[in-house]
């Protein structure tokens, strides 16, 4: 049976930590703060890092494993340190998952597939391409951009990152999928 697609309080707390901090950090023009980029840094913040995430838990939870977003807080510190030198990173947590499901706790697998952790992986840089091909198509230059980046970052083959278990998973599919991202970011 799959687990409903729910939230404790600690996990929407840390979800709405990680928008706000991402948010002020894509508000930067270089080092300084611009308030009128408030807006569409919360919007491609909530399209770029918080649907990404989501598609990682709703893949988790739909292969049968529970999953919640975990808040990093030194990489989210360390993200807001460097926006001030010019460099933004959106590095604030991670979907943790957990081979078992807290109210089944005769439900208990040892491991987890080099399969499922590869499909898992792919589902939040496969939504981010997704996204910048339907914000290409629409005109909107910044949420195609954002979503174009955080699907290659992601996509980059070093772990922890998301493709490092693509690649493990599927060679061909993650080469396919960073050049989607690739071509993304230069259109």
């Amino acid at each position: 049976m799959i687990e409903v697609f729910s939230f404790d309080k600690r996990e929407i707390l840390e979800i709405c930590i990680a928008v706000l901090v991402l948010t002020i950090i894509f508000s930067f023009e270089g080092l300084h703060f611009n308030s009128n980029l408030l807006g569409l840094s919360f919007l491609a913040v909530i399209t770029a890092f918080l649907l990404h995430e989501l598609a990682h838990k709703f893949a988790a939870i739909k292969l049968g494993y529970h999953a919640r977003f975990r808040l990093y807080l030194p990489s989210t510190l360390l993200s807001l340190i460097l926006v001030f030198t010019g460099v933004k990173v959106a590095a604030p947590g991670w979907v943790e998952i957990l081979p078992y499901k807290f109210k089944d706790w005769l439900y208990r697998r040892l491991k987890f597939s080099v399969e499922e952790i590869g499909k898992i992986a792919l589902a939040g840089p496969l939504t981010n391409i997704i996204l910048a091909y339907l914000f290409s198509s629409f005109g909107f230059d910044f949420l195609k951009t954002v979503n174009a980046w955080i699907a290659f970052f992601n996509l980059l083959p070093i772990p922890p990152l998301d493709g490092s278990k693509v690649l493990h998973w599927k060679f061909g599919g993650w080469i396919f999928f960073l050049i989607l991202a690739i071509i993304l970011l230069i259109v």
